[in-house]
């Protein structure tokens, strides 16, 4: 079966070509978040570096698009292959598969190209397997770090608050504009693989958390990011993920914490906290967590009362 050249060879330009160059800028630009958009543009160009060895170019998308299904369905799995023995981790895999599939579905929609990836299966992953987190006593000291004195102070205080009372993911924090709080405690946020905003309720420490932050950030509209950055260099800008996830290890790190503490291990400590709390109730730590799959809240819950360990010292014990 032929392989693609790794130097995509010249395509005549007609109407077709011109209008598949701009294919996927048109496809990037459907993606809700800018963080989708960027995973989506990194695999794309991955798959043309580790397949062809060679950049992404329009003339190269071209090229692919007009394989035959055989020969698609191949050169996707000699990718995956590759992926595989990079030992890239099975959810980055998947990561960029997907990528690569919804590219192709988006282009036969087009009418770009005449084969399908429904052949190429992800890698099965198991996910969520440690939900293990940190203690409340643990997240409590975290909360004494940040100098509420100062702006930054006040700022990252608020965001710790949302971490854990609200159990958000770090993406769906850094989206936040102003507008989207409602000093009553309500605040709308854009969940993960969600295209609608649906609003959820904040705890009046929150509340008050994010209200100080808004009195010291001064001067803002209700369309400006809610959280942003106070460097020099970046001043004003939409806070990002990456900030986000370091102010988090630094504040564990301070409070001595031992294991490696990061925004969403801060989300599995909140669900797992409630739990305890609630002796169980799933069904508000559902709420809570936003996970439509209530099978997902069940590991959270096996792992709270150490079931399989349980199991396993009982066995010992027969013998």
């Amino acid at each position: 079966m032929r392989i693609l050249v790794s130097k995509p060879i010249p395509v005549p330009k007609s109407p077709e070509v011109t209008r598949s160059s701009d294919l996927l800028a048109d496809f990037l630009r459907l993606k809700i978040s800018a963080n989708t958009r960027r995973n989506y543009s990194k695999a794309i160009a991955d798959f043309c570096r580790r397949n062809y060895d060679s950049e992404v170019s329009n003339d190269l998308l071209t090229q692919f698009l007009s394989l035959h299904q055989p020969e698609a369905v191949y050169q996707v799995l000699q990718y995956r292959q590759l992926l595989i023995e990079a030992k890239l981790a099975p959810s980055t895999i998947n990561i960029r598969l997907s990528a690569l599939k919804s590219f192709v579905d988006y282009a036969r929609q087009a009418e770009q190209c005449s084969f399908n990836l429904a052949d190429v299966s992800c890698l099965k992953v198991e996910s969520y397997g440690d939900t293990t987190g940190i203690a409340v006593a643990g997240f409590k000291q975290m909360l004494q770090i940040p100098d509420r004195s100062t702006i930054k102070g006040i700022r990252d205080y608020a965001i710790l608050r949302l971490l854990w009372d609200n159990a958000l993911r770090r993406n769906e924090i850094c989206s936040l504009d102003v507008g989207d709080f409602d000093k009553s405690g309500r605040l709308s946020i854009l969940g993960k693989g969600k295209i609608q905003k649906s609003q959820i309720d904040l705890s009046p420490a929150t509340t008050t958390a994010i209200s100080q932050w808004l009195t010291v950030k001064d001067n803002y509209r209700s369309s400006d990011p809610l959280f942003t950055s106070l460097d020099r260099r970046s001043k004003g800008h939409r806070l990002d993920g990456s900030t986000i996830y370091r102010l988090v290890r630094e504040f564990s790190a301070a409070a001595g914490i031992d294991k490696i503490v990061s925004p969403h291990r801060i989300r599995h400590s909140a669900i797992t906290a409630y739990l305890d709390a609630s002796d169980g109730n799933i069904r508000a730590a559902q709420g809570l967590s936003r996970h439509t799959n209530l099978n997902t809240l069940t590991r959270y819950d096996d792992n709270r009362h150490k079931y399989q360990a349980i199991a396993t010292n009982t066995l010992a014990d027969l013998v």
